[in-house]
C-alpha cells in the first residue's frame, strides 16, 4: 500500500496529512510551539482528535515524536507504505519556480533563499532534512507557494527600483499562497464550466494575499517579494511607506532585524487593535473595545481595495470572486463588510447563505442580481500538492 505524506512546515509549527492511495486523508495533526517550553502534538485520526503536551526542542525531534505518534496509534505499520513526502515551501527563490525532487542542490537553493520568507523557511529546510534522515527511502518533492505566480507579467512583478539591483538581486514579486490560488482556479473551473476562468481569489487566513487570476492564470498578487507586502493580516503590516523603517530605526535606536520583526510579527491586526492577532478575540471585544473595532474595519477595507484594484486587472469578462482560508471561510462578517466596501459594482451578499457554516466543499453566498458571484470555497492545499506528488514522477 503507497501513502503520500504532505508536510507543511512554520517557524515553529509542522502540519502534516497522510494520504492513501485512493487520495483519502488517513490522518493528520499538527505540532506546535517547536523549540518552546512546552509544546503540543494535535493527532487527528479515525474521528477522534486528540491533543499532547510535550517538549518539542527541535524539529528532528518533533519528527521523530511524530513518527512514535503514528507507531503508537497503528497508523504506519511499515515506514515503506510511506513512498513519497511532499513538503510546501513558501519561497523557493529564483532557482526552484516549479516543483522539484528533494535532492542536495535543491536542498541549497533553499538555504539560500531563507531570507526571501525568514518566517517560514528555515523550519522548512529543517523540516526537509529531518524526515529526509527518518523516511531515506521515500521519494520526496518541493511544492513552491511561488510557483503559480510565474506567470505574472513583467509589469507585474517588476519594482520602480534601480534595475542594476534589480537583475543583480534578483529582486522581483514572488507572491505567495499560490499553492492554494492554483487549487481555486482549478476548482473555479468546475464551479462556472469553463477552462479560462477570470477570477479574484481572496486567500484571507492569519497570512492573506488576493491573486487575480486571469485565463486560469495569475496575473498580479498582492504579496510581493516577501510575505509581507500586501494587505493588512494578523500579525504583518501588509502594505506601508519604506520611510517608515529607517525613521523608527532613527528614533528609536532599534536594528533593522528589531524593525522587521515588529512588521512581521507585532503589527497587522495584533498592532492596530492591541489585542490579538486571532481575528476570533477581536470579535469577541468588539462591542466594548474601541481600537479593536477600528482594527477589523482598516482590516476589510485594505482587503476590499486590492479586490477593486484587480477585479480592474482582469481583462474581460469577470466570473466571480472567492473567498478562500480560515478567515476567507469561516467568518461571515468580514466577507459582508468587504463586499460593502466596493462601490463601483452593485455587488450583493445573501444574508442567510453567508452566515451558513453547513456546507460543503463550497458555497455560494451572493444574490440572484448581484454583479458577480460570490463564492466561498474551501481551501484544500494538501489534496492539491498530493496529486501534484503523484503526477510528478509519473511525468
Amino acid at each position: 500500500m503507497s501513502k503520500i505524506l504532505i508536510i507543511n512546515a512554520g517557524s515553529s509549527s509542522i502540519k502534516w496529512s497522510l494520504f492513501n492511495e485512493k487520495m483519502n486523508v488517513e490522518a493528520k495533526g499538527v505540532a506546535q510551539r517547536i523549540k518552546l517550553e512546552m509544546g503540543i502534538l494535535t493527532l487527528d485520526y479515525l474521528d477522534n482528535k486528540t491533543d499532547t503536551h510535550t517538549p518539542l526542542p527541535s524539529f528532528l525531534e518533533t519528527v521523530k515524536k511524530i513518527v512514535k505518534q503514528w507507531e503508537d496509534n497503528g497508523i504506519v505499520k511499515n515506514y515503506d507504505e510511506i513512498t513519497q513526502v511532499a513538503f510546501r515551501i513558501v519561497n523557493g527563490g529564483p532557482h526552484m519556480q516549479n516543483t522539484c525532487e528533494v535532492n542536495e542542490q535543491n536542498i541549497q537553493y533553499l538555504r539560500d533563499s531563507i531570507d526571501l520568507a525568514p518566517v517560514h523557511n528555515p523550519g522548512a529546510l529543517e523540516a526537509v532534512l529531518a524526515f529526509k534522515q527518518l523516511l531515506p527511502h521515500a521519494k520526496m518533492t518541493m511544492h513552491f507557494d511561488t510557483s503559480f505566480h510565474r506567470t505574472l507579467p513583467k509589469s507585474a512583478y517588476i519594482y520602480p527600483i534601480n534595475h542594476k539591483l534589480t537583475e543583480e538581486l534578483n529582486i522581483r514579486k514572488y507572491g505567495f499562497h499560490g499553492l492554494n490560488h492554483n487549487f481555486i482556479a482549478e476548482k473555479s473551473k468546475e464551479l462556472f464550466g469553463k477552462e479560462n476562468v477570470n477570477v479574484i481569489s481572496l486567500h484571507i487566513g492569519n497570512g492573506a494575499s488576493l491573486c487575480a487570476i486571469e485565463n486560469g492564470k495569475s496575473i498580479d498578487t498582492s504579496m510581493g517579494f516577501t510575505p509581507i507586502a500586501g494587505v493588512m493580516m494578523g500579525t504583518r503590516s501588509g502594505d506601508i511607506d519604506t520611510s517608515i523603517i529607517p525613521y523608527i530605526m532613527k528614533k528609536t535606536g532599534k536594528s533593522i532585524d528589531e524593525v522587521f520583526k515588529i512588521l512581521n510579527e507585532e503589527s497587522g491586526m495584533l498592532g492596530v487593535s492591541g489585542v490579538s492577532s486571532d481575528i476570533r478575540d477581536i470579535h469577541g471585544v468588539f462591542d466594548s473595545n474601541e481600537q479593536a473595532r477600528f482594527a477589523l474595519e482598516l482590516y476589510c477595507l485594505k482587503i476590499s481595495d486590492y479586490l477593486i484594484k484587480y477585479l480592474n486587472r482582469i481583462n474581460g469578462k469577470i466570473d466571480g470572486i472567492i473567498f478562500t482560508a480560515g478567515v476567507g471561510e469561516n467568518d461571515d462578517y468580514v466577507r459582508e463588510q468587504v463586499i460593502k466596501n466596493i462601490h463601483l459594482l452593485d455587488l450583493k451578499i445573501d444574508d442567510v447563505k453567508n452566515k451558513d457554516r453547513k456546507y460543503g466543499d463550497y458555497k455560494l453566498i451572493s444574490t440572484p442580481d448581484s454583479q458577480l458571484p460570490i463564492y466561498v470555497v474551501r481551501a484544500q492545499e494538501e489534496l492539491f500538492i498530493a496529486n501534484e506528488a503523484k503526477n510528478f514522477f509519473k511525468k
